[in-house]
C-alpha cells in the first residue's frame, strides 16, 4: 500500500499540492504549498489562514505566461541564428576553395615565368640578332636583354599584385572564421555548425597562411624600380657602344645582364623565396 506524500490541498484557483504532515496545524500558513489555509484547519494558537488562492494562481498564471512567451522567442532566435551559421559556414567554406584555387594558380604562373626565363637565358647565350643597318653585336645584345628584363619586371609586379591581393583575401577569410569560432554557442546542438568549427581547428592546426615578408618585399620593390645609371643595368651605356669593343666589355654585359636576371627572378615562389647561395653578382 502506497502512503500519501504529504497533507492533500485542493487549491481551488490554483494548482493543487502536498503539504508534509509535519507542516499541518503547526501554527503557520504555508501558502506555497497550500494557497486556501485548508493545512490549518485545527486552527492551533487562533491560526486562521485565508484562501489566497485566487490571486496567487493569478500572479502564478501571469509569470508563467511570460515565461512560455519567452521561451517561444528564444526557440525562434535560436532557429534564426542555426539557419544563418550554416549559411555563413557555406560561403566561407567557397570563398577558401576559390582562394587555394586562386593561390595554386599564382604558383603556377611563377613556375611557367621561371620556365620561360631559363629558356630565354638559354637561348639568348647562343643567338645575337642585329635590327637595322649601322647596329652592332653589343647595341643588339643591349635592345634584346633590355627587353626581356622589362618584360619580367612587369610579370613580377603583376604575379605579387595576384598574391598580395589572394593573400589579403586569405586573412580576412581566416579572421572571420576565428571570429565564428570564438562567438558560437556550444550549447546549440547543431551538427552542421560544430562540423564547421571542428573544420576550422583542423585547419588552424595545420598552420593559417603565410605572413609577409617585409625585408623580402623591400628587395623585390627594388628590382621592380626602372633601371637607369643608378641601379640595375645603364642600359643607355650599352646602346650607344660602338662596335669594336674590347672582347672584355662584352663579356661584360652578358655578365651583368645575366646576373641581373637572376636577381630580379632568383628563386621566386610561393613555396620557397630563399636567396640561392650560388648568385653572388652585384651590378654597376
Amino acid at each position: 500500500m502506497l502512503a500519501l506524500p504529504g497533507f492533500y490541498c485542493k487549491n481551488k484557483g490554483h494548482r493543487p499540492s502536498y503539504v508534509p504532515f509535519h507542516r499541518v496545524n503547526d501554527g503557520i500558513c504555508d501558502y506555497e504549498q497550500c494557497c486556501d489555509g485548508s493545512d490549518e484547519w485545527a486552527r492551533v494558537g487562533g491560526t486562521k489562514c485565508e484562501d489566497r488562492c485566487k490571486e496567487i494562481g493569478k500572479r502564478w498564471r501571469k509569470q508563467e505566461e511570460q515565461r512560455q512567451k519567452s521561451m517561444t522567442a528564444a526557440l525562434r532566435k535560436k532557429k534564426d541564428l542555426l539557419v544563418d551559421a550554416g549559411r555563413q559556414k557555406k560561403e566561407i567554406e567557397d570563398h577558401i576553395i576559390r582562394l587555394e584555387a586562386e593561390i595554386k594558380g599564382s604558383e603556377a604562373k611563377v613556375q611557367g615565368l621561371e620556365s620561360s626565363l631559363k629558356t630565354a637565358e638559354e637561348q639568348e647565350r647562343k643567338i645575337v640578332r642585329t635590327s637595322g643597318k649601322g647596329k652592332g653585336k653589343v647595341n643588339a645584345l643591349a635592345a634584346i636583354a633590355k627587353g626581356r628584363v622589362n618584360e619580367l619586371r612587369d610579370a613580377l609586379v603583376e604575379v605579387r599584385q595576384q598574391r598580395d591581393e589572394a593573400r589579403s583575401r586569405l586573412k580576412e577569410l581566416e579572421e572571420v572564421l576565428s571570429k565564428f569560432k570564438v562567438e558560437y554557442n556550444p550549447n546549440f546542438n547543431d551538427e552542421g555548425v560544430k562540423r564547421a568549427v571542428r573544420s576550422w581547428e583542423d585547419y588552424a592546426a595545420r598552420g593559417l597562411g603565410e605572413d609577409s615578408n617585409s625585408a623580402r618585399d623591400r628587395d623585390l620593390d627594388e628590382i621592380a624600380k626602372a633601371d637607369d645609371e643608378d641601379s640595375g643595368v645603364n642600359w643607355e651605356h650599352w646602346e650607344k657602344e660602338e662596335d669594336g669593343c674590347a672582347e672584355s666589355d662584352l663579356s661584360k654585359l652578358a655578365l651583368d645582364t645575366d646576373c641581373y636576371i637572376q636577381l630580379l627572378t632568383r628563386n621566386y615562389s610561393l613555396q620557397d623565396r630563399s636567396l640561392p647561395a650560388s648568385i653572388s653578382c652585384q651590378l654597376p
